[in-house]
């Protein structure tokens, strides 16, 4: 009787044994699986990473281009209109438009002519020492500008003029 009660034991504990060894290998391929998916998923997240940071460089390449042309349009609006009042005569409010122009936008290509129109303007009001300023301005910072050989001019003009 206690070898059978033994038997019944040893082929008890076998069977868990056995259980025991099968839930041990189904926990392993579970954990196998479970890698796999975890490594998909890292791969997926650092695609959809990749793809997001390309989709915003692009949006910001895009933005700073506008922003460049939307500044680019917006100095070359307020050169135009600081000409027009010149042209109306109106030299107070143009010397102050070519001011703020050049105050804003010192590097723009319009620069130059800006300054030399701001001498014009000063030589109209017969305001000489700034009209000489001005053009001497010209010749300092822009000394390639098309507009140079004018501000020597009208500086000649000047000087001629006893101004």
């Amino acid at each position: 009787v206690e070898r059978q009660l033994e038997n019944q034991a040893l082929v008890e504990m076998a069977r868990q044994l056995a259980a025991l060894e099968a839930e041990q290998r189904r926990l392993r391929g579970e954990v196998e699986e479970l890698r796999h998916a975890l490594a998909a998923a890292q791969g997926r997240q650092r695609d959809q990473y990749v793809d997001l940071d390309q989709r915003l460089r692009s949006v910001e390449e895009r933005l700073a281009a506008a922003s460049a042309a939307a500044e680019a349009s917006g100095a070359e609006a307020a050169y135009q209109q600081a000409l027009a009042l010149m042209k109306a005569g109106r030299y107070d409010e143009a010397g102050v438009a070519l001011n703020q122009f050049l105050a804003s936008h010192a590097g723009h290509e319009r620069a130059p002519n800006a300054q030399y129109w701001l001498g014009e303007v000063h030589y109209l009001q017969r305001e000489y020492p700034a009209a000489r300023a001005a053009f001497e301005r010209v010749l300092s910072e822009y000394p390639e500008a098309s507009v140079a050989g004018e501000a020597r001019k009208r500086l000649a003009r000047m000087t001629a003029e006893k101004h």
